[in-house]
């Protein structure tokens, strides 16, 4: 890959300003979550709204991301093989008309069709990402064309 031709791609989010600060910080100090935090901690900084500022907010979201990691390490061994226990799905409310995400049992999970499909889904979802994201690494074409054809298989038995 050739580093004289890389391009940036700017967003609404994503602006030059902000990915120049970005690059700034890897330049001055090497990129890590803790440089790129103290030059975001600047109001003029572009990377300020980023972050939330505020202790008792950021301290309750962090709590919050804590009791997801918490959750999503527990694993169970069901017939010699280790698997997460829990995941995230989306359950429907019939009674009030509405869904909320909630962790369930993965033995709950596949069992029940709508989870199943959800998580299936998902893991599909993460493998095409996972494909994009890494697309650079053509030593990894087997994988990625695997990836497309159970993708393209999953989507017409829908």
């Amino acid at each position: 890959m050739n580093k004289e031709k890389i391009q940036y791609k700017n967003t609404e989010k994503f602006t030059p300003e902000v990915i120049g600060e970005v690059l700034e910080v890897q330049v001055k100090y090497g990129l890590t979550a803790d440089s790129l935090l103290k030059k975001a901690s600047k109001k003029s900084s572009s990377l300020y709204e980023f972050f939330d500022w505020d202790n008792s907010s950021a301290g309750e979201k962090w709590r919050l991301q804590q009791a997801r990691v918490l959750i999503n390490e527990i694993k169970i061994i069901v017939d010699d093989k280790e698997m997460y226990a829990f995941e995230n799905v989306n359950v429907s409310i019939i009674e009030k008309e509405s869904s909320s995400r909630e962790y369930k049992s993965i033995v709950e999970i596949i069992n029940n069709a709508n989870y199943r499909q959800q998580l299936i889904q998902r893991a599909l979802f993460e493998a095409i990402y996972w494909k994009n994201r890494h697309s650079e690494l053509t030593e990894l074409n087997p994988i990625f064309s695997l990836i497309t054809e159970i993708s393209e298989e999953w989507q017409s038995k829908k």
